[in-house]
């Protein structure tokens, strides 16, 4: 379980602030989350009301953030204040691992902000988690999701084959990791 002061929860990038979610951010949240093109490579369905995102918010992040399981953000655009999306790391302290998930609102692909927000929680992850490797896998044909993880500092580990189940489809992902200190033999 991770103990993690307050004053450390917010994170700050040259374009971007992660603050901890709130019931408050649901509309801003739905507004994004409804999107079927966003959803292609997510393990999440569309939100089809504003009830899904409630249900999100309160059946998952709050769970996490009361578990002590990890930490999901809100990705807040410093520009104008608006939420744009999550990036999240979920712990597995007894392997001092975390494992990357994010979203982002279509409206802002292809613009650097993910791989900023990735890069933040990584060193959040090092630094405050205390983890040894950090990865996160993207469905093999999920081209920008993959760019992401790249430009994070990230290292391809393989393709594991069947790895997830959507609608009954199964799905090839790309594991990608970074771990804070090098490789070592094993002995």
């Amino acid at each position: 379980m991770l103990d993690i002061p307050e004053q450390f929860l917010t994170l700050n990038t040259p374009r971007l602030t992660l603050r901890k979610l709130a019931i408050a951010d649901a509309e801003e949240i739905f507004a994004y989350a409804r999107d079927p093109q966003l959803t292609t490579y997510t393990l999440w369905e569309p939100h089809r009301s504003i009830d899904d995102t409630y249900d999100y918010l309160n059946n998952n992040v709050f769970e996490l953030y009361r578990s002590g399981q990890g930490m999901d953000w809100g990705i807040i655009l410093k520009e104008n204040g608006k939420l744009i999306g999550t990036c999240g790391l979920y712990a597995k302290p007894i392997h001092q691992r975390a494992e990357l998930g994010y979203a982002l609102s279509r409206d802002y692909w292809g613009q650097g902000l993910m791989t900023e927000a990735v890069k933040a929680a990584i060193a959040f992850g090092f630094h405050v988690m205390r983890s040894q490797r950090i990865q996160g896998c993207c469905a093999a044909e999920n081209i920008g999701s993959a760019r992401v993880l790249e430009k994070s500092g990230m290292q391809f580990e393989g393709v594991l084959r069947n790895y997830i189940v959507k609608k009954d489809q199964p799905w090839d992902v790309k594991m990608y990791a970074i771990t804070a200190l090098p490789n070592k033999e094993m002995t």
